[in-house]
């Protein structure tokens, strides 16, 4: 009943306003007190600004993040895209979560917070370095089992869907119709952008509950170096054409040694703010497409840049950055075969999107028998893969962990070239996680451990 009146509480405050008071951002903050709260981990370290108390304090301060954010929601996104934000993903957590989270672990599972998906690994770019380039094109995911996916994770208590490619927007009428059937389902969208309509972008507005991810690496130089000439400003008209239906979106960018410095600046920010962009991804590159090279990897000093920047980006602009691995702690390290597990177009199940060996496909078991498998039990036991949660990855800062996991369980490669990551890269990989780990076990100490 609490959950009922809470949720058209929310929806009646949000869905049709433009702007939004101090005085109302304090009452939906209690409101959200009385939201039932999923059991998960309780990380703590470092999440003192995020509790209650703190918030409201930067509420009345007016910090971008915690006022000037939400009315940029109200404002820029159509009514329709509001509700379903507030019914199917704030909400959709705790619902679905308490719902059946607990019950699924009795049973010797485990419910990921999102499922990734690539119905399919075909693409209209070639972008290099991609990391899933290497993906059979032939076979796109069947339409019966990506549904299967969605009506099992809907039984498990999965409430958020990550869909990618390849192109996903190639087969968007399929997205379109699975998405429209599980409508208090949430997702968002990887895309290149170049694939973008008007009427892909009426439905997305129709719909509500898909927000997008535009893929861009900085400005048109860097952008168009990788992914093709032209690809810059096709990503920019997607994002206008999405801001015109009022469709939620943000961008997603592969942080590399070579546009380091542009892609975390001011300038870049202020662009994908202008654009309608509400959150951001950053991604560091990983060479597990079959190169075999690191040489695109971002330096030790480099993600120490990101790592301060996204954290700055976040205090002072009106726009959610994420920083996937410098974010860790606030998830309690690596969440791969836990808290998130990618689906590839032929259905085999990958702990990670960057790590391409499987055990088991969907095909053959369901989720839930996948989710309580050895594999991915192996994984939740060593998690986390080391003390220091800035440094959480398996591949890249604790790459004999995965590579003693490959061979206990003796996973397969789901794309040809998958190996070069335990073979011929292994010995630079080693080297370069033992510099990461002279920079970063010292910020860890700083930073996180003593306040604790």
């Amino acid at each position: 009943m609490v959950g009922k009146i809470l949720k058209e509480s929310l929806v009646r405050l949000f869905k049709n306003k433009k702007a939004i008071s101090k005085k109302e951002l304090l009452f939906a903050l209690k409101l959200l007190q009385y939201l039932p709260v999923p059991y998960t981990q309780r990380e703590k370290y470092d999440l003192a600004r995020w509790k209650i108390e703190e918030i409201k304090k930067a509420i009345e301060r007016e910090e971008p993040l915690v006022f000037q954010y939400p009315n940029r929601i109200l404002a820029e996104i159509h009514p329709n895209c509001k509700e379903k934000i507030i019914k199917n993903f704030l909400l959709g957590v705790a619902e679905k979560y308490r719902k059946n989270w607990k019950e699924t672990e009795k049973e010797g599972s485990f419910t990921p917070a999102t499922v990734l998906i690539s119905p399919l690994a075909r693409c209209n770019l070639s972008c290099q370095g991609c990391y899933a380039k290497n993906y059979p094109k032939e076979t796109d995911l069947p339409e019966e089992i990506f549904e299967k996916i969605i009506r099992e994770g809907e039984e498990m208590g999965v409430f958020f869907y990550t869909i990618l490619g390849g192109e996903p927007l190639m087969i968007f009428e399929r997205i379109y119709k699975i998405f429209k059937k599980y409508n208090t389902a949430y997702a968002q969208l990887f895309t290149n952008g170049t694939l973008l309509t008007e009427e892909i972008a009426k439905k997305l507005q129709e719909l509500g509950n898909i927000f997008v991810n535009f893929s861009i690496e900085g400005f048109e130089k860097e952008t168009d170096e990788r992914r093709g000439k032209g690809t810059f400003r096709k990503v920019i008209s997607g994002m206008e054409l999405l801001q015109k239906y009022g469709v939620p979106h943000g961008f997603s960018a592969v942080y590399s040694r070579k546009n380091a410095e542009r892609v975390i600046s001011d300038e870049f920010i202020d662009l994908m703010i202008e654009k309608g962009c509400l959150w951001g991804w950053y991604f560091l590159y990983m060479p597990v497409c079959g190169d075999r090279d690191i040489s695109l990897m971002p330096t030790p000093e480099q993600r120490v840049a990101l790592w301060k920047r996204h954290l700055e980006i976040r205090s002072k602009k009106p726009i959610v950055v994420i920083d996937f691995w410098g974010d860790a702690p606030l998830v309690g390290g690596c969440i791969a075969g836990k808290y998130y597990i990618h689906i590839d177009n032929e259905g085999f199940v990958e702990p990670c999107i960057f790590t391409h060996f499987s055990k088991d496909n969907i095909k053959e078991k369901s989720l839930k028998e996948i989710m309580a498998s050895d594999v991915f039990k192996e994984y939740r036991k060593r998690q986390p893969f080391s003390k220091n949660l800035l440094l959480p990855c398996p591949l890249i800062d604790h790459p004999q962990q995965f590579r003693e996991i490959q061979k206990i369980y003796d996973l397969k490669t789901t794309h040809s070239g998958a190996e070069t990551l335990i073979r011929e890269l292994a010995p630079q990989l080693d080297e370069y996680s033992r510099k990461v780990h002279q920079i970063f076990d010292k910020i860890w100490e700083e930073n996180y451990k003593k306040k604790n």
